[in-house]
Parts: C-alpha cells; structure tokens; sequence
C-alpha cells in the first residue's frame, strides 16, 4: 500500500508539472514581449500656454504630440523637470494630472503642469523684465519615468518654446 501511494503521488506531480509548462510558456512570452521595447518620442509642442501666473508659481498647459510605437500602454509618472524663463531657472515642474500613451499611437496630449517658484525666482524675473514683455522663451529639460506594467524606463528630454501673451 505504502509503494502505491509512491506510484500515484509521483503520477500527480508529472501532471502537475505538465499543467505549469504552458502557463511558464505564456509568461516568458508575455515578458519577452514587454522587453522590446521601442523609443517613444515627443514628435511636436504645438502650444505652450500660460494657464495663471502669481507670486507662488506659474500653471502651464503644454500641447504635445507624442508617438508611442510600442504594442503596450505607458503610464507616464511624475517627471523631474527644470523649468527655466529665458534661461533662468524658475522651479521644478509638477504634473497635474496622469499621463497614458496609448499603444502604437500618435496622439496630441494636453498635458497641465505647474511650478512653484523658488525663493526670489519671481524677484528676479521682475527685476529682469521677463514678465513685462509680450514674448518669452520657455525651457524645459529633465527626464520622466514611463511604465508598463511591472518595467520602468527613464526618458531624458528637453524642449524649448517661444511664448506670447
């Protein structure tokens, strides 16, 4: 009795084995399809706008085209970014809300963005006139961290746009 619970235990376990074989099959496919990975590119900024601007920080709306030729949906997450007016440094850039791309698009995203000004930035940009003029340029370069599922990448950019009130 004991030698046939041996027998069919070890039958039990070759059937098991045999059930986890297409479902490691279907894993190792699904991962090896997140890992080719293409590049996903900021095609165009077609308008830059300047939503509110007060002595705590300015509220940007950025219209940007952006492709993503990868089969799957990246989340974009809250980037690093320097904001700069006319090549001054002003402040960290925030998203306001989330960002998806969805897979093997070319969309237009109106992406919300605010920054609070450091310490004496508003001064200082009073001071070089930046804000009584009708044009003037604004940059940003930093990186934004995109994510599908369990995988995380991080894009370097940078963008400069020429804005008039």
């Amino acid at each position: 009795m004991n030698a046939e619970r041996r027998v069919a235990g070890a039958g039990d376990r070759w059937q098991r084995r045999l059930h986890l074989r297409p479902a490691l099959a279907t894993c190792l496919l699904l991962l090896t399809s997140c890992l080719t990975y293409k590049q996903v590119e900021l095609v165009d900024v077609t308008n830059v706008s300047v939503e509110k601007m007060d002595a705590k920080g300015i509220a940007l709306r950025v219209n940007a085209l952006i492709e993503n030729p990868n089969g799957y949906r990246i989340h974009v997450l809250d980037p690093d970014v320097d904001l700069y007016l006319n090549d001054k440094f002003i402040g960290k850039g925030v998203l306001d809300s989330a960002l998806v791309l969805d897979k093997r698009s070319t969309q237009l995203h109106s992406v919300p963005l605010h920054t609070e000004l450091e310490g004496g930035s508003l001064m200082m940009l009073l001071l070089s006139g930046v804000l009584n003029g009708n044009e003037f340029k604004l940059g940003a370069k930093g990186t934004v961290v995109g994510k599908a599922g369990f995988i995380r990448k991080r894009f370097p950019f940078e963008m400069e746009e020429r804005i008039t009130r």
